[in-house]
């Protein structure tokens, strides 16, 4: 492509080795403050540096000695083109840059303006190449979302349908996961618009699990039409699950009204997306990337597009990695075993990946990935195989389920359709093994599967049964349309479903009145003068965000005076204790103690919880008040006025029993340094 821009003379030499110099100090300082991040203070400054250049030279001349530039980055016809779409995207990525935002501390060297400067530059440069690199490689796969406008819109009505019914059905109190992105996208439509503001959301991604990306579209919209939990959902909707929705119809193009059968057959992705998981959109890039590396485009195209699809959905949430590693694996396992003369795809998938990686998830990689050991941390998630096994009937079927898996395995017999299949069912396996290994899944963590088996059921089911196919979504559908009773946890799933048995009406709690009574009631508490409470329960009956999160979830008027609710600490091992606590006003608890994982891996609430119900240890420096609430699964709340202040011996008596319990975690519950015994 490259000669029909410029000819191959001696002043475009020149030009070209005028860039590469040019280029070779911006991409130096890039490298040198992502090495810093990683090896700053355990390598010399000075090798480093040295080991920096040496890196920027190699990878120049890797570039220049297989013309990747022009082969790979310029995907217009003409020079001005390509400049044009070049330029745009190196001003977005140096004005954007967030690499120092990466560093903890930095020398002299890094604290020079110069650097910083370079450092913008080398990220506007790279930026620029994934960009350029994209665009040609899009343009290869255009035709791929091409799919029946009337099967998108009934999809899209459809979807749209379903999601006013969840709406005008639901009254209920929407907390955690289902509240963690309505209330962000609150937050930032509730920001002064500007450049401060979008710098601030890309910082997120460096060291916030739940970062501000997806809810930003969202805020936008409630800039304009408001931040009701309908004006969230049906922006969830729209923006995140019908783009999914097109890549499963996009999946099944082959078939006529094939994405409407996967629709049928995989409610749970709109479900998912209704009841507040922004993380549908993570699952679409995930369709997408089977859609565009499945496809028989060009391998160089598939890989690039594929790879930066991966990187995106553990970009927008982060317990996508396992399935983005997951993926890689299963691509590499389908090279050794089926095409060992075939690497360029597979090669273009790594390579985007890692570029894609270290430049928009360097730091999660390195303090995620790399320095947390996830399995203790979260080990008060592991509820055991039986809850995943529960999990998944209840999203996916256990009939459903047997028909993906079963007609896969015996689709392996055609030669042809082996390596499609091998790399979902591998795929599939490695991603549930390294999940569990980790922690118990979440409804939201099904998203990391939906996919696979769409890939599975596209290639089997809808295939070689469309008729079997159309009763089964027909069946689910309709199922997922029936009224039922919800269980509250995965604790009250008695037995498998056979076919998925959420519902898409909207939840509804019966102590709706008893709720809207104890806020009033906390709130009153602060008529005279302002005062604080804590919330010591953490159950879906009661926890922090009943109270917050109330008013919103019912679309009432926030109360002009509010007694402020701080946050305590939920989760042993994972949570501090928050010495906070001890200065609050009021504290709030059920009885009996409200937990969602067990007493035993909640302690850092339930020990302050019991002291005040049993008035022993810090609990002695509280007085029950009069008023008791009963909400739903009996739990009575009692609400506690702080009359005295903590002494040193009730601040060491949380401390030692904490400790006691984790000694390896004592860091999270050493009391204050102004505390003396």
């Amino acid at each position: 492509m490259a000669s029909r821009l410029i000819p191959r003379d001696r002043s475009f030499s020149a030009a070209r080795w005028l860039a590469r110099a040019a280029v070779f100090p911006c991409l130096g300082s890039w490298l040198l403050v992502r090495l810093w991040t990683a090896l700053g203070g355990r390598l010399p400054g000075v090798a480093l540096g040295i080991f920096v250049l040496a890196l920027s030279a190699l990878l120049i001349a890797l570039c220049a000695k297989f013309d990747l530039v022009e082969r790979l980055c310029l995907p217009f016809r003409t020079l001005r083109q390509n400049v044009t779409a070049g330029g745009i995207a190196f001003l977005l990525g140096g004005c954007f840059d967030i690499s120092y935002a990466m560093l903890e501390s930095g020398g002299l060297l890094l604290a020079a303006p110069f650097l910083r400067l370079l450092c913008h530059a080398g990220s506007g440069v790279v930026f620029a190449v994934i960009v350029l690199a994209l665009i040609r490689a899009g343009k290869d796969l255009l035709g791929l979302g091409r799919v029946s406008w009337r099967q998108m819109l009934i999809l899209f009505l459809a979807l749209n349908a379903l999601t006013a019914v969840y709406v005008l059905t639901s009254r209920t109190v929407y907390v955690w996961d289902n509240a963690g992105y309505w209330a962000i996208a609150r937050a930032l439509a509730a920001e002064p618009f500007g450049y401060a503001h979008l710098r601030g959301i890309l910082e997120t991604t460096l060291t916030l699990d739940y970062n501000h990306l997806l809810a930003f579209p969202i805020s936008l919209l409630m800039r304009l039409l408001g931040g009701s939990r309908a004006v969230f959902v049906f922006a969830v909707s729209n923006l995140y699950t019908l783009p999914g929705l097109w890549g499963l119809a996009a999946l099944a193009k082959d078939k006529k009204w094939g994405g409407l059968a996967l629709a049928g057959l995989f409610p749970m992705l709109t479900y998912i997306g209704l009841v507040g998981y922004v993380d549908v959109a993570a699952a679409g890039l995930g369709i997408w990337a089977y859609v565009i590396y499945t496809s028989d485009r060009p391998a160089v195209s598939r890989g690039i597009f594929t790879g930066a699809l991966l990187v995106g959905t553990f970009l927008l949430r982060r317990y996508f990695f396992f399935f983005a590693a997951s993926f890689g694996v299963a691509a590499l396992v389908v090279k050794v075993i089926f095409e060992r003369k075939k690497w360029a795809d597979f090669a273009a998938l790594f390579a985007s990946c890692a570029v894609c990686a270290l430049t928009f998830t360097y730091r999660f990689l390195l303090d995620k990935v790399l320095g947390t050991d996830y399995g203790d941390l979260y080990s008060a998630y592991d509820l055991g195989l039986k809850s995943d096994a529960l999990l998944f009937c209840r999203y996916f079927g256990l009939a459903l389920l047997a028909v993906f898996l079963l007609s896969a395995l015996v689709s392996l017999v055609q030669k042809e359709a082996r390596p499609k299949l091998t790399l979902g069912l591998v795929q599939l396996a490695v991603c549930f093994l390294a999940f569990v290994a980790v922690q118990s899944h979440g409804q939201q963590h099904l998203l990391l599967y939906l996919p696979t088996l769409a890939l599975l059921a596209t290639n089997c089911i809808l295939t070689a049964a469309p008729l079997l196919c159309a009763l089964l979504a027909a069946a689910t559908t309709l199922n997922c349309l029936i009224p039922k009773a919800q269980p509250a946890s995965i604790g009250e799933i008695a037995a498998p479903d056979l076919l998925p048995s959420f519902t898409v009406y909207g939840p509804r709690r019966a102590d709706i009145d008893a709720l809207l009574a104890l806020a009033d009631y906390v709130n009153a508490l602060s008529e005279e003068e302002p005062h604080t409470a804590v919330v010591l329960a953490s159950s879906f009956t009661l926890n922090t965000e009943t109270l917050t999160s109330l008013y919103a979830s019912l679309n009432l008027p926030e109360p002009e005076t509010r007694t402020v609710i701080q946050y305590h600490g939920t989760v042993d091992k994972r949570d501090a204790f928050n010495w906070n606590t001890a200065q609050a006003d009021y504290l709030i608890v059920g009885d009996p103690v409200q937990t969602h994982l067990g007493e035993e891996n909640q302690e850092v609430l339930a020990l302050l919880a019991h002291d005040l119900l049993e008035h022993t240890g810090p609990g002695t420096a509280y007085a029950p008040l009069p008023d008791t609430f009963l909400l739903e699964n009996g739990a009575l709340v009692r609400i506690y006025q702080r009359v005295r202040d903590w002494t040193a011996e009730d601040y060491f008596s949380i401390s030692r029993r904490l400790t006691a319990l984790y000694p390896d975690y004592a860091s999270l519950y050493q009391v204050p340094d102004w505390i003396t015994p």
